[in-house]
């Protein structure tokens, strides 16, 4: 629903790629009709204006960035992914106070590390639209009033789907950092993050641009002392999922846009919320609202390290590349 207090603000929308228009829809859908939009080149800037019916369309990437950042009121950087830290780096040091950045950020942990140490005044909130799903919501909501005992993840992905030339090889290389940290960090963020970690990591070169390998199983202990694990092959079948195990009874996200419940004692589950079919990108709306309003959940970069961390343990990676 839109809210009226957005309808004075004024937003950039940096990035005119495919995610551009869910931004545009959501940020409508909130109540936010003043946005303009940047792109590397003003050609694509105005296809997305004059397809959205958007303001003013700017060309000139971070070089514009840098003079018109402070005439709005908040900055969506939803560009590729090697561009948001050169990006975040022009915003801080143009003193920008609200962004948001799409995820993964930073594809190192010593990489984001750096900047915050470099730009200790300035913040963003992290877009990571499935901390804001409603199915997550319902699960937070439950593991509030219940006694979690564990939870379990997987994050398979499809790789014989997966187009190598769409990205660059580093993006490939650290596919865990650029794709999924979606199911990662929900799982962490819900649970807490991992005090205790043993990662098992097989097949590697087996995927020629994920060298790190293939096939990733593992358990621990969150810092809220649940138990949890994972397992996820990429040369077989599977999908994204996660489960959390409380004295009542299991709930599942599978898919993750919906929640089912078994209740203990029972194999029959029960549909608590089904899979979301809303107009606007499943999470957005509700992490627009939150990170226009600076209320409720929002994960900010210092939070976004540990996420990182978590995922190099997962996958091997080398904190430093």
């Amino acid at each position: 629903m839109a809210d009226e207090s957005m309808e004075d603000l004024k937003i950039l929308l940096v990035g005119a790629g495919g995610i551009a228009p869910e931004y545009v829809k959501a940020l409508r859908a909130v109540g936010v009709q003043n946005i303009d939009v940047l792109a590397r080149t003003e050609a694509s800037a105005q296809r997305l204006a004059q397809d959205w019916k958007l303001g003013q369309a700017f060309g000139g990437g971070s070089i514009t960035l840098a003079k018109i950042a402070k005439e709005y009121d908040g900055v969506v950087l939803a560009s590729s992914i090697e561009s948001l830290m050169p990006l975040m780096k022009v915003l801080a040091d143009c003193g920008a106070h609200k962004v948001l950045v799409e995820k993964p950020v930073a594809l190192s942990s010593q990489e984001l590390r750096a900047f915050i140490a470099a730009h200790p005044k300035f913040d963003a909130s992290v877009a990571l639209n499935r901390l804001y799903f409603p199915s997550v919501s319902l699960l937070r909501e439950h593991m509030n009033d219940e006694e979690v005992t564990s939870a379990a993840f997987s994050f398979t992905e499809w790789v014989h789907r997966i187009d190598a030339n769409a990205y660059s090889a580093r993006e490939l290389a650290r596919w865990g950092a650029s794709n999924c940290i979606h199911v990662i960090a929900t799982a962490f963020d819900l649970i807490g993050m991992p005090k205790d970690l043993h990662s098992v990591i097989v097949g590697k070169n087996t995927i020629a641009w994920h060298p790190a390998g293939a096939v990733f199983a593992g358990s621990g202990c969150s810092s809220k002392n649940i138990p949890f694990s994972y397992q996820s092959d990429w040369r077989s079948a599977g999908r994204w999922w996660l489960s959390v195990s409380t004295t009542r009874g299991r709930y599942d996200l599978m898919p993750m846009e919906g929640v089912t419940f078994t209740e203990r004692g029972t194999v029959a589950p029960q549909v608590l919320m089904a899979p979301y079919a809303g107009e606007t990108k499943c999470g957005f709306e509700s992490m627009l609202g939150a990170w226009l309003a600076q209320e409720g959940h929002v994960l900010g970069l210092k939070e976004l390290v540990s996420h990182l961390e978590a995922i190099e343990a997962i996958f091997g990676y080398d904190s430093t590349a």
